[in-house]
């Protein structure tokens, strides 16, 4: 059979916008401009916050010869309005890629659908923000704002276990089992074992060419499960559980006043006083 194959080599197709193209077109503008502008609001806080949280560090070097602590400093840096910054940027970046795909310029879907489906993700991640203002909700808020740190140091040590695992098990169990065959196999077989997913078909697939493999590969699995389920899972549940009961007996008791707030709360002026004071002033 005679069958001539021709390749279109040029992305713009001329005459095929349909004239609902040009209203998603404006709305995708509006979309950009109204993303810019949080953009840059955001960003001149943020800009504005780190100023003053120098002004406050040499204040405390120069008048009292302290160092203000990371949390402190940190206070002055609103966490939100970085997140909103980065989804404000993937949905400039995504809308602009959305109208040129509507007007036949690219084709780079995967990319448009990345940066739109992670800004849409981290948009709704910004609403709990405002949940923040009732109290109940509050206490989640604050219990995963304590916790994350001591949660990233607790899941920096777990991985040092788990890539030794990964690593031991795809060396040794690589020939012997399809779940072994690459290390990215092996560190999806193994997350499965921690959510007790598939086990018995894990164990059953192991082929039993060599008793000493065979062998190695049930002290390997069972003291991986053993050990990250009863114990590692065990161990990071307790540490949220103690975080939560820690913020929920501050907010009976109050919480503890840092350097800073104690600092701020030697001001018994209200802020409609009108009265400022100056480094040459004394204190009434």
């Amino acid at each position: 059979n005679d069958i001539a194959i021709r390749e279109c080599r040029d992305w713009h197709v001329s005459g095929s916008i349909q004239k609902n193209t040009h209203y998603m077109m404006i709305f995708d503008a509006f979309v950009i401009l109204t993303c810019l502008s949080s953009l840059l609001l955001c960003t001149r806080s943020i800009v504005k916050g780190i100023k003053l949280q120098r002004e406050v560090v040499n204040f405390f070097q120069q008048h009292f010869k302290k160092t203000v602590c990371w949390n402190d400093q940190m206070e002055f840096v609103n966490g939100w309005y970085i997140l909103i910054i980065v989804s404000d940027v993937f949905s400039i970046l995504g809308s602009i890629l959305k109208m040129e795909i509507q007007a036949k310029s690219l084709t780079s879907y995967d990319v448009c659908s990345i940066l739109l489906g992670s800004s849409t993700m981290l948009v709704w991640l910004g609403v709990i923000r405002y949940l923040g203002f009732f109290q109940k909700y509050n206490l989640l808020i604050l219990t995963l704002r304590a916790a994350l740190p001591n949660v990233i140091r607790f899941c920096c040590c777990a991985a040092m276990i788990y890539l030794g695992y990964c690593f031991c098990g795809w060396i040794v169990l690589g020939p012997y089992h399809i779940k072994f065959r690459s290390l990215n196999m092996v560190s999806e077989c193994l997350f499965s074992l921690i959510n007790g997913d598939d086990m018995f078909a894990t164990f059953a697939v192991m082929q039993q060419k060599s008793y000493l493999v065979w062998l190695f590969s049930r002290i390997y699995l069972y003291s991986f499960i053993s050990l990250f389920i009863y114990m590692v899972l065990s161990l990071f549940i307790a540490l949220i559980t103690d975080t939560y009961e820690t913020i929920k007996h501050y907010q009976q008791d109050g919480f503890p006043e840092s350097e800073l707030h104690a600092f701020v709360a030697q001001c018994k002026d209200l802020p409609n006083s009108g009265r400022y004071r100056l480094e040459e002033e004394d204190p009434v």
